[in-house]
């Protein structure tokens, strides 16, 4: 296998040893030295591998998103670190095969990797590009690069790089206990900061005979303020206008048997907030359209002060879990503070990683199935040590946003568990178009935020009838290998298999579906507006076909005989079709 071309900078030796893991499989162990003379400041490695860019449809990496395009060699390269991303980008074909994935070991610190078109030739570059700086601060840096070109399903390619974080580079995940996959109930859309506890018991009640086990109080439960911005952020001493007795309302909800989460920022300091002057000197950056500064972890203060509130938090009422917000705010700026004496790490991401470890630590000791829920983009291998709910990031009322997010997340998360972005929309919406949205998310943990009470009875039944799928289905729709197709065009059919069923969605109209052989039991899910799904399956038998509406109502039930080939079957908007083939 070819070396890279590295370009430098003087003041660092580049020393890379190549092994084959397998037949495609590659895995550079890269070692940076500084050379005697003075490194510059902000130089850096650039190592490149050049491949003749032939049967390839576009670009993946975790931050993407509707963008899966090559760009030329000069674009940006993709940045990730603890705070946000991962080190990893992968290049796939039309039918949705593996051309080239590269990953990096490197989680924590900052990592900049790109795939780009050379103009002159044809060519596609991938491009590592290393600080110096690692170098300089530990004496010798070394890090891993496996680059992937096996003719596998591209998610295979992301799948085996995420189990190579977690067993060769040492990242392991904390456990997704059962929790973490049920439906939740969000207060967020439904409310924003306009909470109180008599609201929030009555939705509770609501979410709960629906089938929902948890609740995740949103913003608002700590201020009285509802201008929606953060200036008072930071004392986290609960809103006794909303809450009189912030234990006693949560004790209310755990006795209808739903868990209870509620939102922390983790990074904003509100001008207004009582802690200001203690902490105003020990910012990263202060945001004026936010009215709160991002505390810098550096700071062993700063860190001693956020884990004492969460853990005094989970000791004073009695939570199972938090949603933790805004870390991908953890970032060094232009005009962030240079080191000093006061500060015990020299990186921001160090420091992150301390931080974040010693929260999950204080928490899991007040209850170890804690849940903690963290939101694209800081969703990469370093935060699943810390966090087991990993959620798509904002997208009210987009189906699509949160297909794409969900299967994302889920081909990169291993066995942490993904949630959707919580589903929202008008009062006066269908059912039927409410549940493409749920169909839309359904390969992950859905979340939902509608205030229930407003919410027709026909709205609650289909409601009803999904939760109950989702929970009855839970080990095949979240814990498989996803098989999602054409990445290019945003995976318009997705499979996951398992030894006894299979369970796929179609979210556009008029495709033609092939029906995995490894199984003989499916069920369909219609993600479209369209009436009707095309199946084929060249095995000859029975079949069994019984088709339900999106409340779960049967609205047609048959049997057909020989091969089951492109022949149109009737389904409601949001149905679904259950197939059981009885071969011959």
């Amino acid at each position: 296998m070819r070396m890279p071309e590295i370009k430098k900078k003087n003041g660092i030796q580049v020393q890379i040893d190549v092994m084959e893991k397998e037949e495609g499989l590659f895995l550079y162990r890269c070692k940076f030295t500084p050379e005697e003379r003075k490194t510059e400041e902000n130089g850096c490695s650039e190592l490149t591998w050049s491949f003749p860019y032939l049967d390839c449809a576009g670009v993946w990496h975790p931050n993407c998103g509707f963008n899966r395009s090559i760009h030329a060699d000069w674009a940006g390269y993709c940045r990730s670190m603890t705070a946000s991303s991962a080190p990893i980008l992968c290049l796939f074909s039309e039918d949705g095969r593996n051309r080239f994935t590269l990953a990096a070991s490197e989680a924590k610190e900052i990592m900049e990797i790109r795939a780009g078109i050379h103009e002159e030739d044809g060519t596609v570059l991938l491009q590592v590009k290393v600080p110096d700086a690692y170098a300089a601060a530990e004496g010798t840096y070394e890090m891993e690069i496996l680059l992937d070109r096996r003719d596998v399903p591209f998610y295979e390619s992301i799948g085996n790089v995420s189990r190579w974080w977690e067993q060769d580079c040492g990242l392991m995940p904390i456990a997704a206990g059962e929790s973490t996959r049920e439906p939740v109930y969000s207060t967020w859309y439904s409310y924003h900061q306009e909470l109180t506890d008599a609201e929030i018991e009555k939705e509770c009640r609501l979410a709960a005979e629906i089938g929902f086990q948890t609740v995740i109080l949103d913003d608002g439960w700590q201020t009285d303020d509802n201008n929606r911005g953060y200036a008072f952020c930071g004392d986290w001493e609960v809103s006794k206008n909303r809450f009189p007795d912030f234990g006693g309302h949560i004790q209310k909800v755990h006795d209808m048997g739903m868990k209870y989460m509620i939102w922390y920022s983790v990074p904003f300091l509100g001008r207004h907030a009582e802690k200001w002057d203690v902490f105003k000197d020990k910012m990263l950056c202060y945001q004026e359209e936010q009215k709160a500064g991002v505390l810098d972890p550096r700071y062993p203060e700063v860190r001693e002060y956020l884990v004492e509130t969460y853990v005094k938090g989970i000791r004073r009422w009695n939570l199972d879990g938090f949603k933790l917000d805004f870390i991908d705010e953890i970032v060094e700026r232009k005009d962030s503070p240079a080191y000093n004496e006061a500060m015990d790490f020299r990186s921001v991401q160090e420091a992150l990683d301390c931080l974040m470890i010693q929260i999950y630590e204080g928490i899991s000791k007040e209850n170890p199935d804690v849940m903690v829920e963290f939101r694209q983009r800081y969703i990469g291998p370093n935060m699943r040590k810390y966090g087991n709910m990993f959620r798509v990031t904002d997208c009210p009322d987009s189906a699509i946003r949160n297909r794409v997010g969900t299967v994302d997340l889920r081909m990169l998360s291993g066995r942490t568990a993904v949630h959707s972005d919580p589903l929202m929309w008008h009062v006066d919406e269908k059912p039927e178009l409410a549940a493409i949205q749920i169909i839309s998310s359904i390969f992950a943990a859905v979340q939902i935020s509608v205030k229930l009470e407003d919410s027709t009875e026909e709205m609650k039944k289909m409601l009803r009838f999904w939760v109950h799928f989702m929970r009855e289905n839970k080990d095949l729709l979240q814990k498989q290998q996803l098989r999602p197709q054409e990445p290019h065009n945003l995976y318009p059919v997705v499979w996951s298999v398992g030894k006894e069923q299979a369970i796929g969605a179609v979210y556009t109209e008029n495709r033609i579906v092939a029906l995995p052989e490894e199984t003989d039991s499916y069920i369909l899910l219609n993600g479209t507006k369209g009436k009707r799904m095309v199946f084929e399956s060249e095995a000859e038998g029975t079949y069994e076909v019984l088709i339900k509406d999106c409340t779960g109502e049967v609205t047609e039930s048959f049997i057909r005989k020989g091969k089951l080939a492109l022949q149109p079957v009737q389904v409601p908007i949001a149905g679904q079709i259950y197939i059981r083939r009885n071969r011959l």
